[in-house]
């Protein structure tokens, strides 16, 4: 059997992420996500800061959490849950491992959000388990 024929038959076995795992993992990243944000606002209320931009960056920086730590390594919940992503292309066709980028990170990120469960519904009729927000975000 030569490479190609051995690659795809790994495809063909390829772990598919699962809905269970990945709802878990949403909502333990939304409880965190949340945490940072009474904290932060907590913070910022004590020491009086009253600033809209320094409350706008600080709640940027939270809402560029899961981009962030999906782009660097994964996410809490991803971490709590088994659950990694990783550039979709570079595995099907190099087999390489690699983080997704920033920038496809946060496509990913807000394509996600904007669809909610509708992407998240379609991981079952894809032959890799990609939800729409994996597709877009090549991951």
């Amino acid at each position: 059997m030569d490479n190609k024929e051995n690659f795809e038959e790994q495809l063909d076995y390829f772990n598919k992420p699962n809905l269970v795992l990945r709802v878990k993992s949403m909502r333990v990243d939304s409880f965190i996500i949340i945490a940072l944000m009474y904290v932060a606002f907590l913070l910022l209320d004590n020491l009086g800061i009253d600033s809209g931009k320094i409350k706008g960056t600080i709640l940027g920086l939270i809402f560029l959490y899961e981009p962030i730590l999906t782009s660097i390594n994964r996410t809490i919940g991803q971490k709590i849950m088994g659950l990694r992503v990783r550039t979709f292309g570079e595995y099907k066709n190099n087999g390489k491992r690699i983080n997704i980028s920033m920038v496809s990170s946060i496509i990913r990120y807000i394509t996600k959000i904007l669809l909610g469960w509708i992407s998240l519904l379609t991981i079952h009729s894809d032959k890799y388990g990609q939800a729409i927000h994996d597709k877009i975000g090549n991951s």
